[in-house]
């Protein structure tokens, strides 16, 4: 190529880089200019549709337009999570990802996306921890009463969560991995399923977040044991953690984080972003997140992808070690 060809070349290759920063500045002051679509893969009414409407609200506060949350329950929340993947990378769906995104990978065999390269991350919005409960007739007053009947008579002892592959139902493994337990697991379709099977004591215990438990346990229904997080849960102070109870390295919580579709314009992701930082810092948000039992946290886009990063390698050691097949 002679030089002549080669300047041309450079020039004209020169302005269409510019011709499209200047195309994705003007998408990024002109977005949005429609409503937006908030996927959360579960039914309506659980504590994600109650999270992903309140945020809805108070993101379309930022960015002048609808947010509008809506259910696309199935395969374990990665229904909703497969329409984004799969969706035009304009910002105009975004979803709503629970602890089962990080958890599919280690018990499906066949998964339609990557969930980590797969999606643009936007940020995390608050962590929730777990509550093992046993029913107020319950002979089990602490967890240790619970291990120490799980170590006399192996897999007679059952408990249930809110389905296979829940965090709840994690939370519940875990703790069977660290005591080196054996115990039966009854998986229900949401914590609907598992309080009601606990209120007719058919089961021994339940791993539930604070928001279906309070009220069975100011009723005098149930008795909290345990809790998974670190450290204590402001719901229920009183409640000691799994670490303190059982003096063993066990932690656990639930998220909910927000992420949109691979190869989202920068400038787009990064109004996005800013929008849902607001939101979570509103006086009224931060309360509700709280008064359901969690801890509010806004991340960047790279701390959010490492925090799934993490997560995702976790539980597929924690599923390979329980020895959990497959599905």
């Amino acid at each position: 190529m002679s030089f002549k060809a080669r300047s041309l070349a450079l020039i004209v290759g020169s302005a269409l880089l510019a011709q499209v920063v200047s195309t994705a500045a003007t998408w990024a002051q002109e977005f949005p200019t429609k409503p937006i679509r908030f996927l959360q893969g579960f039914p309506a009414g659980g504590n994600a549709d109650v999270i992903a409407r309140a945020l809805g609200e108070e993101i379309s506060k930022s960015l002048g337009q609808p947010v509008i949350a809506e259910a696309r329950p199935g395969a374990s929340g990665n229904l909703a999570t497969e329409q984004v993947v799969r969706s035009q990378p304009d910002g105009y769906q975004i979803v709503l990802l629970t602890t089962a995104h990080v958890i599919s990978p280690a018990l499906l065999k066949a998964i339609s996306f990557d969930p980590v390269k797969d999606l643009d991350f936007i940020s995390w919005v608050v962590d929730f921890p777990f509550f093992l409960a046993v029913h107020n007739d319950s002979p089990y007053k602490s967890v240790n009463d619970l291990v120490d009947a799980a170590r006399a008579k192996p897999d007679t002892l059952t408990w249930g969560s809110a389905g296979t592959g829940s965090g709840q139902h994690m939370s519940g493994e875990l703790m069977i991995l660290e005591t080196k337990t054996k115990m039966r697991h009854v998986p229900f379709r949401g914590d609907a399923g598992s309080v009601t099977s606990l209120l007719s004591k058919s089961i021994d215990f339940i791993m539930a977040p604070s928001t279906v438990l309070v009220g069975n346990i100011d009723g005098g229904n149930f008795r909290a044991l345990a809790v998974s997080s670190k450290t204590r849960a402001p719901a229920l102070p009183n409640v000691p953690t799994m670490a303190e109870a059982l003096k063993l390295d066990i932690e656990m919580q639930a998220f909910n984080a927000i992420a949109t579709t691979k190869g989202t314009p920068a400038p787009i992701l990064e109004k996005l972003t800013k929008a849902v930082h607001a939101a979570i810092k509103t006086t009224s948000m931060d309360k509700r997140l709280r008064d359901m039992g969690g801890t509010p946290l806004v991340t960047s886009n790279a701390e959010m992808a490492k925090l799934i990063e993490m997560h995702v390698t976790r539980w597929k050691g924690v599923v390979s070690a329980a020895g959990i097949k497959q599905e």
